[in-house]
């Protein structure tokens, strides 16, 4: 099989949704792919990391009521055929279409959660990222390379952009999970530190500008629509000069 035809099955592969042969044949291919391999390696590490911390919600009581009264009018409607009854699929999803509306997007972490909340799940993605193999799911130097690889992969797209001749050489990106969202996470390098820049929608909102804690600062700016969060154990200052850079190199300034 060729790389166009693998790709677009990744994610069936992942959750075990294909027949058989089929999933033979992708895995034959996988194995030895340079490509496809580390994208289903990478697929896996999300599906695994949504698994174990994206938060669980229990529907409220209201909307339970609601939905059970729903099921009892579509039961009578079955009993009585003359009486109309709208589809208690299409009902059920309309009102959890209103929950989700009435919430206003809780996922946008910047906007709904403590700031605190935000700096510590940061820095703990920060330090899973220097554990083992999870450091980057594309790794280049070529930000060209970089960025198209999120197309499709995040809702929001990452301004990579190379910073070497300052000084901070971008070494790939991964998709990381923040607040059980697939996040785009571009990383650099400064001498021997690694800085995790995170891209997430803006915050509009006067959140402190660095945080240090336990040896690592997290330092926060934004960008039009988009909130940047950079996480390293290198100085602030030298943090405060990659900020400089990277505003210079994307128009930021």
């Amino acid at each position: 099989m060729r790389c166009d035809e693998v790709r677009p099955r990744l994610d069936a592969y992942v959750d075990g949704e294909l027949a058989e042969r089929e999933r033979a044949a992708l895995q034959e291919h996988i194995a030895d792919c340079l490509q496809c391999g580390p994208e289903v390696a990478a697929l896996e590490r999300l599906r695994t990391g949504i698994r174990q911390h994206a938060p669980a919600y229990r529907a409220p009581q209201a909307l339970r009521s609601q939905i059970r009264s729903a099921l009892r009018r579509e039961a009578a409607g079955k009993a009585h055929p003359g009486m109309a009854a709208p589809g208690w699929l299409a009902y059920a999803a309309s009102l959890l279409l209103a929950v989700a509306v009435g919430a206003g997007g809780t996922w946008m972490v910047t906007g709904e959660r403590q700031q605190d909340a935000v700096a510590d799940e940061l820095i703990d993605s920060h330090l899973r990222s220097l554990l083992g193999d999870h450091l980057t799911d594309v790794a280049s130097s070529d930000q060209h390379t970089v960025k198209p690889w999120f197309a499709g992969r995040s809702a929001v797209s990452p301004p990579a952009v190379d910073l070497a001749a300052e000084g901070f050489p971008l070494v790939g990106g991964r998709l990381d999970l923040i607040a059980g969202r697939a996040v785009p996470a571009l990383v650099y390098k400064r001498h021997a530190h690694v800085i995790n820049l995170f891209v997430l929608p803006a915050s509009h909102r006067d959140l402190a500008k660095t945080i240090t804690r336990n040896g690592y600062t997290l330092s926060h700016w934004d960008e039009g629509d988009l909130g940047l969060w950079v996480v390293s154990d290198a100085s602030p200052t030298e943090l405060s000069e990659f900020e400089r850079a990277f505003r210079a190199a994307t128009g930021g300034s």
